[in-house]
């Protein structure tokens, strides 16, 4: 099997196919350590069984008693109880690569070119060698290049707001907010539109004990398709397609945020991010997919369909899709094209019900009030 892609859907599936007994080689384009792409995630299910159905992990995390909705004109809010685990990308990324051996994994390794002759499929790699498999797993992520060869007219759709991101280690957290936040997941409605949330996840090397944590914050903010490039660009002048790594973000961008959260946010979310020194933007998109597979060729994670983040369901999307295509493989045994048959079907009915559900709760909390 040759999968493309060795963030979180390609390791999923390199774990989930290895455990069937198949050989797998893992392709990341990415010649070193994988950046986080985001921080915070609320631990789902999925992930956790697959996991632990494939001996990987541990996996650290966070937890809290429960939720505190905020009003953006200041107040406790009001609380709930409701038991959560939080965890943060880079920790999920290393709990799966641990269980992926280096041999089966390239770094600096890009699949430049597909093709297909009967059951076979040929993967041309960036330094001229050729590899064959009974199989090609396309787990590049959102701006996918197989999705964009196999699918040219599926585009993905700007949903008209962006995710600004930060965090603070928990040392850092002035003294006067930290028990404001500790042992909660806290959301906060903009006085404008959108909604901010926070909550503590792993800290450095996924440590989770009091004091070693980070406090992690999303901030859900309305941006018009006209703003958007110089909302992308960078504090070297360079416009990026979908968002601001940490440290790119322009001075007189944080300095126009944190005047914004005071202006919009309850105070003790706008501290936080007058607190953050190098807060982040991503861009909320919508990719859907009409079809998954194309012949031996199969998309999976975000390459197929891109969910929005307020589903806390693209990692839990990865897992159940590397585990359905397992579950399937070891059923159908040697018929595999009954199998991805079957793992696409249940490919596009996990997809598509997640991509509405995201839909309805981002025309829930991102409608820009700021207008009325």
């Amino acid at each position: 099997m040759t999968i493309s892609g060795g963030s979180v859907a390609g390791l999923c599936n390199a774990i989930a196919l290895r455990k069937l007994g198949a050989t797998v080689s893992v392709h990341e384009r990415t010649p070193g350590p994988m950046l986080a792409r985001g921080a915070g995630i609320v631990v789902q299910n999925e992930l956790i069984r697959l996991l632990e159905d494939n001996g990987a992990g541990p996996l650290p995390f966070t937890s809290c008693r429960g939720r505190r909705y905020l009003d953006h004109d200041g107040g406790d809010g009001v609380l709930q109880d409701m038991p959560q685990e939080f965890t943060s990308w880079d920790a999920i990324h290393a709990a799966l690569r641990a269980a992926v051996p280096d041999e089966c994994y390239r770094a600096g390794s890009e699949v430049q070119a597909v093709t297909q002759t009967g059951s076979r499929v040929s993967a041309a790699l960036s330094d001229g060698t050729v590899i064959e498999s009974d199989l090609f797993i396309a787990a590049d992520g959102s701006g996918s290049a197989m999705r964009q060869r196999l699918l040219p007219d599926v585009e993905a759709r700007y949903a008209g707001y962006v995710a600004w991101r930060g965090t603070l280690d928990e040392s850092d957290v002035p003294s006067d907010l930290l028990p404001f936040f500790d042992d909660l997941f806290t959301f906060s409605e903009a006085r404008g539109g959108g909604h901010m949330l926070a909550y503590f996840i792993p800290g450095r090397d996924g440590a989770i004990s009091r004091g070693s944590r980070r406090l992690n914050w999303v901030w859900y903010v309305h941006v018009g398709l006209t703003d958007l490039a110089t909302a992308l660009t960078d504090k070297n002048g360079l416009q990026h397609r979908s968002s601001l790594p940490r440290g790119t973000t322009p001075e007189r961008a944080i300095a126009a945020l944190r005047a914004r959260a005071s202006r919009e946010i309850h105070p003790k979310m706008a501290a936080l991010v007058s607190e953050t020194r190098d807060p982040f933007l991503q861009t909320i998109r919508d990719v859907m997919v009409p079809k998954t597979l194309f012949g031996r060729i199969l998309l999976t994670g975000d390459a197929a369909f891109v969910v929005r983040p307020h589903t806390a369901g693209g990692t839990a999307k990865a897992a159940y899709e590397a585990s359905v295509l397992a579950r399937a493989l070891k059923s159908a045994g040697a018929n595999v094209d009954v199998a991805l048959q079957s793992t696409e079907e249940l490919q596009l009915e996990y997809g598509s019900a997640l991509y509405q559900y995201g839909l309805e709760l981002g025309n829930r909390w991102s409608r820009d009030r700021s207008t009325d």
